[in-house]
């Protein structure tokens, strides 16, 4: 857990930028900002990483807490994990121009996300399939993709951790092939080695549901698209401009060959190419929660899977992408006409790497409730009645200029010792005003 008030695992607040505008307070899924003296922020061990209070911060005080590109220096190997969100940036390059292009900058390795997300597209149904019959999961199953939907889960919805779909993300997936094949070898030779996760949103390569053992022995740092997009295009225009249809040879997985991760980049890509009866994809973190909401009511149990993005257009909507989202489609769309769809790895092959447990995640749906579980302690009986008590107090206007982004949750920061109540704005000028708006 990052100790820093001003940051947390995933974005970082710059007090010097800060207007005092409070619009994070208002976008915040999980209520996890706070303000204090009209410009420094604080954040509570809640945040998800979604991104939001990035997206409206006009005055950049609000960033991610991702690498620059500046670090790759020649003391280790550096091997980036690409998503298929970047290859979206570029509309006249293709994916192999786009590896070489970072290859170009200085990456040793360049893994395509491609055959690790057929291998996830794989498992998943075969696991869905399977439950039909053994119905040993709970309908609808939640793809674990998005690991802010995670989280959001675990720290909203914790009913619902049982129904993320117990199969490792591709970039898992893609980050233990790594661990295995790649790393080995250099560590023999005594070369270090760092993971680059080259990332579309906040959050990083690893999720809570893959474990995180070996993410502690080799951990993947994130690089936003954003910031390695302006070295990037430049190589790949130089690139572009090479006579040569061919690239360099490299392994299996550092090259696509099939458009199914341009896809996945897209609001219902992940499902597109699954053999899943009911489906259904949401894209969006309002469309998100109002929908969890809905499963927690008990709704949608004739659905099987939900793919859940909390991004606008899915991953191309990403906060820390490049290019408009909607262009970015665009580049897709395009991808998939020269690619098509396809597959890469025989049907048997990783059939007999799901009986072997391949696919498994570490953590069960037990374990992330121990994960998440102690994150904010429950509140007695007695604490909820002087949060009742308190919001009689306050105006009920969820103005923000308490610093909480709204009235129940300055009055629980108010028991929970986290703020006092002259901290209201209403209070401060001897009351709440004439006209009371209700308290949500």
């Amino acid at each position: 857990m990052n100790t820093d008030p001003h940051a947390t695992d995933y974005v970082r607040f710059h007090p010097e930028r800060c207007t005092g505008c409070a619009d994070c307070l208002k976008v915040c899924p999980t209520r996890a900002i706070r303000i204090r003296h009209h410009t420094s922020v604080r954040f509570v061990d809640l945040c998800i990483g979604c991104g939001a209070c990035i997206r409206v911060c006009a005055a950049g005080a609000i960033t991610a807490a991702a690498a620059k590109p500046e670090t790759l220096v020649q003391d280790h190997v550096a091997i980036a994990l690409v998503s298929p969100v970047l290859y979206a940036q570029f509309p006249n390059a293709m994916p192999r121009d786009v590896l070489l292009g970072l290859r170009q900058m200085g990456f040793h390795h360049t893994i395509d996300m491609s055959i690790f997300l057929e291998m996830f597209q794989f498992a998943a149904a075969e696991f869905i399939r399977r439950n039909r019959e053994s119905q040993s999961a709970p309908w609808p199953l939640i793809s674990p993709v998005c690991p802010a939907v995670v989280r959001l889960i675990a720290f909203q919805f914790p009913s619902l951790l049982p129904n993320v779909l117990p199969v490792l993300r591709p970039v898992a997936l893609m980050a233990r092939e790594v661990r295995e094949r790649l790393i080995p070898q250099y560590e023999a030779r005594g070369r270090r080695v760092i993971k680059y996760y080259i990332n579309p949103c906040p959050t990083m390569a690893v999720s809570p549901t893959d474990g995180m053992a070996a993410a502690r022995k080799h951990p993947a740092i994130p690089i936003g698209i954003n910031e390695i997009y302006p070295e990037l295009k430049h190589r790949i225009e130089g690139i572009l401009k090479e006579v040569s249809a061919f690239a360099e040879p490299q392994l299996e997985f550092e090259t696509c060959a099939t458009g199914n991760a341009a896809l996945v980049a897209m609001s219902g890509g992940e499902i597109a190419s699954m053999k899943i009866e009911k489906s259904m994809a949401v894209p969006g973190l309002k469309e998100t929660i109002e929908y969890l909401q809905k499963i927690e009511m008990g709704l949608f149990q004739d659905v099987e899977y939900f793919e859940f993005r909390t991004c606008r257009e899915g991953c191309l909507g990403g906060v820390l992408t490049a290019v408009d989202k909607y262009m970015a489609k665009s580049n897709v769309q395009r991808m998939l006409h020269i690619y098509g769809l396809g597959r890469r790895v025989p049907r048997n092959t990783i059939l007999r790497l799901y009986e072997k447990g391949r696919f498994q995640p570490e953590q069960s749906a037990a374990g992330l409730t121990r994960l998440f579980g102690d994150r904010k302690p429950a509140l007695t009986l007695e604490q909820m009645e002087r949060i009742e008590a308190l919001l009689e107090q306050v105006a009920g206007w969820n103005c923000g200029a308490c610093g909480a982004p709204d009235c129940r949750t300055f009055a629980e920061d108010v028991v929970r010792g986290q703020a006092q109540m002259d901290d209201c704005h209403w209070q401060e000028r001897g009351g709440a005003p004439p006209t009371r708006r209700p308290v949500k």
